[in-house]
């Protein structure tokens, strides 16, 4: 991984300069440009919002990032958060808040700005895999979320693609960035021995018939293959 990530480094190091418009809550337009020459900026892809949910990683990154901003900061940096193919900044951070439990959530803020990335102009700049017809459905356009830091001049500093929703990189990682230093690799787990079922489970179709010949409820269980 930290072979990768160096080679990452090198090569968007002689990138030439990537320029973006997003929109902020107000439908002001924000250019990455208007941050070249004065500071860099740490950019963060979420998944996009639904228009009623947050993804549940989205928001545990959100609130990571919102705690750690001040140091962030103080290393000379912004923070700007990204919604893929979403139009309400509002209702993403009632959703995050949701998710996390905050009291009054409709007062819920995060100290740096949220962008929409409407037309899937930023995901394009920087390589962020999307599906526009997830969006239209009240779905989540994108699945493997990134993080990317911009220099000061406007180069691609660090750049991580997550390969699923929970793959990000913390606030803490991001700030050994900005500081010089190389992130830490993610650290090795051994793969947990296969849990021995306790229940017979069956297909959808024959739990179905099974539960309406017994007349019996049924157990659903809804997963994520990550």
């Amino acid at each position: 991984m930290l072979t990768t990530l160096a080679l990452v480094f090198a090569l968007a190091q002689s990138s030439p300069p990537v320029d973006v418009t997003l929109t902020s809550a107000d439908g002001k337009a924000v250019k990455l440009s208007d941050y070249r020459g004065k500071q860099p900026v740490v950019l963060l892809f979420m998944r996009g919002f639904t228009g009623e949910f947050a993804c549940f990683f989205c928001s545990k990154q959100t609130l990571d990032y919102a705690s750690g901003y001040e140091q962030i900061r103080g290393a000379g940096a912004e923070v700007l958060l990204i919604l893929p193919g979403a139009k309400d900044v509002r209702g993403y951070l009632q959703a995050v808040a949701t998710n996390e439990k905050v009291s009054a959530p409709a007062d819920f803020t995060v100290p740096f700005p949220v962008l929409l990335d409407t037309d899937f102009s930023a995901c394009r700049a920087f390589g962020v895999p999307f599906d526009a017809a997830a969006a239209s459905l009240a779905m989540f356009p994108v699945s493997e979320p990134a993080t990317i830091v911009i220099g000061k001049d406007g180069s691609i500093v660090y750049a991580f693609h997550g390969k699923n929703p929970s793959q990000r990189p913390s606030a803490e990682a991001v700030l050994s960035v900005l500081k010089g230093s190389a992130p830490k690799a993610p650290s090795a787990s051994a793969s947990p021995a296969p849990a021995k079922p306790t229940l017979d489970w069956v297909a959808y179709d024959v739990g179905m018939k099974s539960a309406k010949e017994a007349k019996k409820p049924i157990l659903l269980e809804f997963f994520a293959d990550w």
